[in-house]
């Protein structure tokens, strides 16, 4: 058996179609690897760095273009300017390791397919050095799990997938050279599985990656039941399938991930049909909905919606995407809507371009402009799975759609130019942003309500992304909305009248929020409701700029934020503010480009306007956007968008409804009804009566609805931890208290801490004292040059977490500076409130510090604590672990920055309170 086909006979039979219909792509990918038939093609000798600046522009921020023949000069494609530095240098090997790898699996494949020996020498060679190469690059400072060549467990997954395939590729066709393959199984598929499957990923999309490449090694190392856990089990691919593929065949963290995790998703499933591994049969069929799923979705200029951390505006005319859909059609021929889709990026209507196929790196891919594509444009799976020729497919044009279990409904018209899109579902875990109920507006190529998705992971400019002022969604008291679902409430369509409906009822304690968009022949009604428990400030942005007529009284304005506002809001400027006239509906007429729209708001009394200048899309400079201030504990925003500027003549609430006059002559009457939503058109003496409805019914209590995050955190059951006054308590960390990042806790020279707390009746007093060789301290800086985290994690020293529910969560962040005395940095408002005393000392087998903090005698009635000693070695860039005191649960302490959820801490009270 090999991996990718079953039997000689298949091999056989793909042959054929490489020699055949399928040629043109074999010949492409042929002349592609030519030039680099003599060269070394050596791995890099350093591992690869992620930084805050490498491979990025220091101008527009954007991504340097990657050229493999270029190890230490990096081109902007943007500005066209070139840069060099360690840090673009570091940055390219992850591209280099990645492209190298794919390289060799194209070889081996056309070797395979053509039996051209250069190309069974040439993987052979890539493969040989990367093995002797391995146990050479250190794991060590990475980012996102264990790995050598790389700083994150997924991409070293892509690279020993590639170079894994590669190696049976060259050893299925012979003649067998025993030696290449002891040699690399010993010193890198054997060890690099190991290192991967240490690292589970629970439900990411990245361990679809590190799944189907665990599965894949262990085929190749004959362990079958490594294999079956890997495809599968409950982490592997058919688990990943259960959980992360909703119901609708859609990823639950967007589009972004759902078209990487499908792909090795797509991996996991072929090597399992190969193996005669069994995965459930229902499973397979939401699998394959997985690329309808993503389809479904896309915008009017093939484009996906910018959903959660996706890179903006990414268009489907790459031959990634197409190869992707080739998959999916080669695996149901009669999917009609991948079919269509792909005759879509197979037409002629738009230039030929640099498909930058030939500087592909593996499956982390970078984006390229669209282009006219061919199927000799395709990469090395299409030419081992696609259809020898593609089934008659008619163009179709796209329709509305739901997606229930993502939670995002999306109406189409004027065959499909235009595309209105309600977000309002899974919150998509870690990579989510806190914007439900946010609404999409596209007319052709014109985006007037977008989502921009979100820039570098690195850049400070992330915090604005993912934002809720950066989205068009509804924020409640200036706070950011909270990590929860909301629920469809209708979703209906005749012709071209639609409607959808959506509620969220977590996003904000006792506030509930409905959305509704009614969505006409060429205007849509967007109807935000809101009732609450209090008296509320709701903001609801839109994401366009433009003029009001009549103008409006614009004066200068801090729009009354609270203390602990959206993060989001601190990247404004120019911040102005308007009164919204009483009896009056000023009209927003909004610009794109030489494009126009118009916008007519019915607003509430009391109501405002703002607007501000924010960051645009990544990349781009700033941009204006307004927004509606409201009052009150319940009321209704309207607003009317004809999205050609020529549509609608007015608007005004009369005949006990919502009436819109059209420029053509009719008239509609909107009507919220109880089976519905009702529309009554007068036009020409004429009149009809719609009434949309699909109603849902309502889910489960919100209380019940937890998210994925919750429900994997749990709540504390602990009993509190009772202080005697002037009698301490006092804990010893060890092993179960180590959150280690590569090494274990023996690896890392067994760190130990005490930590032990005293309540005094004044204050609350801390003294952790901590046993390791060599504290190293770390110096202070004015920007952390690695990532988004305080600089100060990456140093010996102390994080220090304190909740009272009058307080809220009070954080500090203290690092020794070795002479008595330490640097304290509050990173919470409440923090900034609270005095914190500190001493700190170095002593013969570490270092100690005694905290004293000032806290009233009610918030030391109950409260919660927590103490994470932070753990650095000598030469390493980032932290080795925490030592936690609230105990660690087999955690790993990547990404997690300073930040510690609340529910873990250890709860106390003082007997004297």
């Amino acid at each position: 058996m090999m991996l990718l086909f079953r039997d000689a006979a298949a091999l056989e039979a793909r042959r054929a179609v490489a020699h055949g219909p399928l040629s043109p792509l074999a010949d492409a990918l042929a002349a592609e690897l030519r030039p680099w038939h003599d060269a070394s093609l050596a791995p890099a000798a350093s591992k690869a760095r992620l930084s805050r600046q490498g491979g990025r522009c220091p101008g527009d921020q954007g991504w340097l273009a990657f050229d493999p023949a270029s190890p230490h000069r990096h081109r902007c494609p943007r500005c066209a300017r070139w840069f060099e530095g360690a840090d673009h240098d570091r940055w390219w090997v992850y591209g280099y390791q990645l492209w190298l790898a794919e390289r060799a699996t194209q070889a081996a494949l056309l070797y395979a397919l053509r039996g051209e020996v250069v190309h069974r020498e040439m993987a052979a060679r890539i493969l040989r050095q990367c093995a002797d190469q391995y146990a050479r690059w250190p794991n060590r400072d990475n980012v996102l799990g264990p790995s050598r060549p790389f700083f994150s467990t997924y991409l070293e997954s892509l690279w020993l997938l590639q170079l894994t395939l590669a190696l049976d590729l060259i050893e299925g066709v012979g003649p067998a050279d025993r030696s290449l393959g002891s040699h690399v199984r010993d010193r890198l598929i054997d060890p690099s599985r190991s290192l991967i499957s240490s690292y589970p990923e629970g439900d990411s999309n990245r361990q679809a990656w590190n799944a189907a490449a665990c599965a894949c090694a262990s085929l190749l190392l004959d362990d079958r039941l490594g294999a079956e856990a890997a495809l599968s089990g409950a982490s592997g691919t058919a688990g990943l399938i259960a959980r992360g593929l909703l119901d609708d065949g859609s990823w639950y963290e967007g589009e972004n991930y759902h078209q990487f995790a499908w792909r090795g998703l797509w991996f996991g499933v072929q090597l399992a049909d190969v193996a005669g591994i069994e995965i459930d049969a229902a499973l397979l069929a939401r699998f394959d909905r997985g690329a309808s799923a993503l389809v479904r979705t896309v915008m009017p200029d093939l484009t996906l919606p910018s959903r959660r951390d996706s890179p903006y505006r990414t268009s489907l005319r790459q031959w990634r995407y197409a190869e992707m859909l080739e998959l999916a059609l080669a695996r149901n021929p009669k999917a009609d809507d991948v079919g269509g889709t792909l005759a879509r990026l197979y037409a002629d209507d738009i230039a030929v371009g640099e498909t930058g196929r030939a500087r592909s790196t593996g499956e982390a891919e970078r984006n390229e402009l669209p282009t006219r594509l061919t199927r000799a444009d395709l990469g090395w799976k299409a030419l081992a799975f696609a259809l020898p020729a593609l089934p008659a497919s008619r163009t179709s044009l796209p329709q509305s759609a739901l997606l229930p279990a993502q939670g995002l409904a999306i109406l189409r018209r004027d065959q499909g130019r235009a595309f209105v899109a309600l977000d309002y579902g899974d919150p998509g875990g870690g990579h989510g942003h806190p914007d439900r109920l946010n609404l999409l507006l596209t007319f052709g190529s014109t985006r007037w309500l977008d989502d921009v998705g979100t820039g570098s992971y690195t850049s400070h400019d992330l915090f604005w992304y993912r934002s809720s002022v950066a989205h068009n969604a509804p924020i409640v008291d200036g706070r950011t909305q909270a990590s929860a679902a909301g629920h469809l409430l209708a979703w209906d369509e005749r012709d071209d009248i639609g409607w959808a409906s959506a509620e969220a009822d977590a996003l904000s304690p006792g506030v509930t929020l409905r959305r509704t968009v009614v969505v006409m022949a060429d205007y849509l009604v967007d109807e935000l409701h809101w009732r609450s428990d209090r008296a509320i400030a709701l903001d609801l942005p839109l994401h366009a700029d433009g003029i009001f007529s009549p103008v409006l009284p614009w004066q200068p304005s801090d729009i009354a934020l609270p203390a602990e506002a959206d993060a989001g809001y601190g990247f404004l400027r120019r911040i102005e503010a308007a009164a919204w006239p009483i009896g009056e509906a000023p009209v927003l007429h909004a610009v794109r480009g030489t494009e126009r729209a118009t916008v007519r708001w019915l607003l509430p009394e009391g109501a405002s306007v703002w607007r501000a200048e924010g960051p645009g899309e990544p990349g781009e400079s700033s941009r204006r956007f307004h927004a509606v201030r409201a009052h009150g504990r319940e009321g209704t925003i309207v607003a009317i968008w004809d999205w050609t500027g020529n549509a609608v003549r007015d608007a005004s609430v009369d005949f006990g409804g919502l009436v819109v006059r059209l420029r053509a002559g009719a008239r509609h009457v909107h009507r919220r009804v109880a089976d519905g939503w009702s529309v009554e058109i007068a036009n020409n003496g004429r009149s009809s009566h719609v009434v949309l409805g699909g109603l849902v019914p309502p889910p489960v209590p919100a209380a019940a609805r937890l998210t994925r995050e919750t429900e994997r955190r749990g709540e504390s059951r602990r009993e509190p931890i009772v202080l005697m006054p002037n009698v301490p308590w006092s804990a010893a960390l060890g092993e179960d208290h180590w959150r280690q990042t590569e090494d274990g806790w023996a690896d890392a020279a067994r760190p130990t801490a005490t930590v032990a707390i005293r309540d005094d009746m004044h204050a609350l007093h801390l003294a952790v004292s901590v046993s390791k060789a060599s504290p190293t301290f770390a110096g202070a800086v004015t920007e952390n040059p690695l990532d988004n985290e305080h600089s100060d994690i990456n140093s010996d020293g102390l994080q220090l977490h304190l909740f009272a529910p009058m307080l809220g969560e009070a954080r500090w962040l203290v690092v020794p500076d070795g002479r008595g005395g330490a640097r304290v940095t509050a990173r919470t408002p409440a923090a900034e409130q609270l005095p914190l005393g500190v001493r700190t000392r170095v002593t013969a087998d570490g270092w100690e510090a005694d905290l004293i903090l000032h806290v009233d005698s009610a918030t030391r009635t109950r409260f919660r604590l927590d103490v994470l000693v932070n753990e650095i070695a000598p030469g390493r860039e980032r932290r080795r672990g925490q030592l936690v005191l609230s105990g660690a649960r087999g955690e790993r302490a990547y990404l997690r920055g300073d930040r510690q959820p609340v529910a873990s801490f250890l709860e106390f009270s003082a007997a004297h309170a």
